[in-house]
C-alpha cells in the first residue's frame, strides 16, 4: 500500500534550528494542527516531546485530547468553547468577547489580539472589557497573541502590526498589575515572522507550523533557510503490463506511448488527496513522467519497479498546481499508512 515516510531526523533537524532561532526548546511551540499538516498528528507529537518540545498547538479538541499527555501545554487555536471544563494542560484560542463570555469557569485561556489581519481577534480598545470578563467569569488567562497577516511578503506591514501588538501588551500589562493577576505569556510569531527575525524574540515563545516540518514561503530577499523536509510519498505497484508504440493509457487515453514499453499502476491517486492530474502536459514526479490522467485510486508509470517516491520535497508539485506546501500535504489522506524511519 501507497505510505508516507517521515524522517525522524530531518525534523529532529528543523526543531534544533527553529528553537536556536526563538532562544531554547522551551520558547517553542510547534503546530500540530490538522493532523500535523497531513504528517500524523500523534507520530509528530511524540516526536516533538522527545526532542524536548513542551509547548504545541492543535486545530480542536478532539486533536488536543490525543496528545495533551506529551505536553505542558496545548493550546486549541480554531475549536468552539467546549461544555465542560478541561484539562488545566488544555489551553483555548479566544478569538471576541462574545466566545470568551462562552468558556466554562477556570477554563484556560489564550486571547486573540487582533493586531491588523482583520481574521479575528479582540480589538486594542475591547482588552479591558476582555479582562472585566475574565476577572468576572473566574477564567484562567495563560496568553495573549495576534497573527501576522504578511509575515512571508516583502512589505513593512510585519513592523506595523508589531508596533501594533506591543501597545496592546502594554495595556494587557497595565490591566494585569491593575487586578493582580499572574502575567500570561505574549506569544506573535509565526514561521516566516521567526525566521526572518535579526534580534532576539521578544515575546515569550514563538508558533512555529510549517517550518518545522521544512518548508518556508519567505521571498528570496530574506535569505535562504536550513529546513529540511519531513515527508516523503511513496506508491506500490499494483500490476504492470506490456504493451506497444501507439498504444494509449488512462481515461481519455491521454497518454500515447511512444515506444514498446512496461508500463505499471500504483497504488494512489486524488481519491488518496493527491492532486487530480489531467494528463494534458508534462507531470514530474522524481524524474519519472506520470502516463495520462491520474485517476481516483491510482496512476501509471512507464517501467515495472515495485516502489516509486512521488515527492520529497512539494515545492515542485506546490508551484506545478499554482498552490502552496501546505495544500500538498494537509489533503494527504490520514489513512495513509506513515512509517518513521
Amino acid at each position: 500500500m501507497a505510505f508516507i515516510e517521515i524522517s525522524k531526523e530531518n525534523y529532529k533537524h528543523n526543531i534544533e534550528f527553529l528553537s536556536n532561532k526563538a532562544g531554547g526548546k522551551d520558547r517553542l511551540m510547534v503546530v500540530l494542527k490538522d493532523n500535523a499538516y497531513g504528517h500524523g498528528l500523534e507520530i509528530m507529537a511524540k516526536l516533538a516531546c522527545g526532542f524536548g518540545i513542551k509547548k504545541s498547538a492543535v486545530k480542536t479538541l478532539e486533536e488536543a485530547k490525543k496528545i495533551n499527555f506529551l505536553f505542558e501545554e496545548v493550546l486549541i487555536l480554531a475549536d468552539h468553547p467546549p461544555f465542560e471544563l478541561q484539562d488545566e494542560s488544555i489551553s483555548y484560542a479566544v478569538h471576541s468577547l462574545d466566545g470568551l463570555r462562552k468558556f466554562p469557569k477556570m477554563s484556560c485561556l489564550h486571547v486573540n489580539i487582533d493586531s491588523g489581519m482583520h481574521r479575528n481577534g479582540i480589538r486594542e480598545d475591547e482588552i479591558e472589557d476582555a479582562f472585566n470578563i475574565i476577572i468576572e467569569n473566574d477564567l484562567n488567562l495563560k496568553g495573549i497573541f495576534t497573527h501576522f497577516r504578511s509575515a512571508d511578503e516583502m512589505s513593512s506591514e510585519q513592523y506595523w502590526q508589531n508596533e501594533n501588538f506591543n501597545r496592546s501588551k502594554k495595556i494587557v500589562k497595565k490591566l494585569i498589575k491593575k487586578y493582580g493577576l499572574p502575567m500570561p505569556k505574549f506569544h506573535s510569531c509565526n514561521s516566516a515572522s521567526l525566521l526572518r527575525r535579526k534580534n532576539p524574540l521578544q515575546d515569550d515563545f514563538a508558533r512555529c507550523g510549517i517550518s518545522t516540518y521544512g518548508y518556508t514561503h519567505l521571498h528570496e530577499n530574506f535569505g535562504k533557510f536550513d529546513l529540511k523536509p519531513v515527508m516523503s510519498l511513496w506508491a506500490e505497484k499494483l500490476s504492470t503490463r506490456s504493451l506497444k508504440k501507439g498504444d494509449r493509457v488512462g481515461y481519455g487515453g491521454m497518454y500515447e506511448l511512444k515506444f514498446d514499453s512496461y508500463v505499471s499502476t500504483y497504488d494512489i491517486g486524488y481519491g488518496d488527496g493527491f492532486f487530480r492530474y489531467d494528463g494534458l502536459s508534462e507531470l514530474i514526479l522524481e524524474d519519472k513522467s506520470v502516463c495520462g490522467r491520474i485517476s481516483m485510486d491510482s496512476l501509471c508509470f512507464l517501467g515495472d519497479e515495485k516502489k516509486l517516491c512521488l515527492f520529497r520535497d512539494a515545492h515542485y508539485l506546490a508551484k506545478k498546481f499554482g498552490t502552496i506546501t501546505y495544500d500538498i500535504t494537509t489533503k494527504l489522506s490520514p489513512y495513509i499508512k506513515k512509517v518513521v524511519v
